[in-house]
């Protein structure tokens, strides 16, 4: 059974502040969701977007989740989910219940078992008047075990990445490649990305208009748009199965988007590492 509790403890909850939460080892972690409240141009706010410019999650000091708030409601828009704005809710999810119906979305669980220290760190905007931070996490004590019973971990880190990006075609071709990725989001600083190609090496491996692509996703429920945020998502792992990730052959990975602005774009690559590296 999974439970819910309170996770107590976070300092440094300020306007302009860096807060910080220890959050309790040993367990397999599920969700994380923080509830936020503020006073913004004199006016009550719980939009989280206008409370904190960034959180991240760290395990043992490795910075697994680097998000902006945007960021991390905009992937949950992308799978169907709409964060609760009453509320203030920001999700942080492990155990992905989009693919609850399709495999074991325990598979990418946080298992803490053996770890030292988890953290959660928000950065508060400085506009942001007696902000108001309340963390809950949804956990178990069971472990993720193969065939074999031996324990595994399969973490899905999120970290971001900004660049200079011309009018036109661009290629990207720094993004991490160690580990296989699920997916890549892409959002420009202005325009829009009209159409995107992949190279994995020698092999193209997404070729189309925006819209096209859009289209494949849709089969699956998922919900891309230009209302969700990003300006376009390189879905790999479309069909929901954890194991359809790209796995980049001789480090040799080419994003190749085309804007019709320049100025910048941020990629939000989401890797599947064995572990908290």
């Amino acid at each position: 059974m999974r439970i819910i509790n309170l996770l107590n403890g976070m300092n440094g909850v300020v306007a302009g502040g860096v807060a910080t939460l220890d959050i309790p080892v040993g367990r397999r972690y599920h969700a994380i969701k923080a509830f936020l409240s503020a006073t913004v141009a004199a006016a009550p706010s719980t939009d989280p977007t206008a409370i904190v410019s960034s959180a991240r999650l760290m395990v043992n000091g490795v910075v697994m989740r680097d998000l902006t708030p945007t960021q991390v409601i905009n992937i949950a828009k992308l799978n169907g989910i709409t964060p609760d704005t009453a509320t203030g809710e920001l999700p942080f999810y492990f155990s992905e219940p989009w693919r609850a119906s399709v495999i074991g979305e325990e598979s990418t669980s946080w298992d803490t078992a053996g770890q030292s220290k988890f953290t959660l760190e928000l950065t508060f905007l400085t506009a942001a008047v007696s902000p108001a931070c309340v963390v809950e996490a949804a956990f178990d004590y069971g472990r993720n075990v193969d065939n074999a019973g031996k324990a595994f971990l399969a973490i899905v880190k999120q970290l971001r990445f900004t660049r200079s990006n011309p009018a036109g075609a661009v290629d990207i071709t720094d993004l991490p490649q160690q580990y296989p990725i699920q997916r890549i989001h892409l959002t420009t600083s202005a325009g829009v990305i009209s159409s995107l190609e992949i190279w994995n090496d020698t092999v193209k491996v997404m070729e189309g208009l925006t819209a096209n692509i859009n289209d494949f996703y849709t089969d699956y429920r998922l919900a891309p748009s230009a209302a969700t945020g990003f300006s376009l998502s390189a879905v790999f792992d479309f069909t929901q199965q954890i194991s359809d990730a790209l796995f980049v052959t001789n480090q040799n990975l080419n994003v190749r988007p085309t804007c019709g602005t320049a100025g910048s774009i941020t990629a939000v690559v989401e890797h599947r590492a064995p572990g908290y590296v």
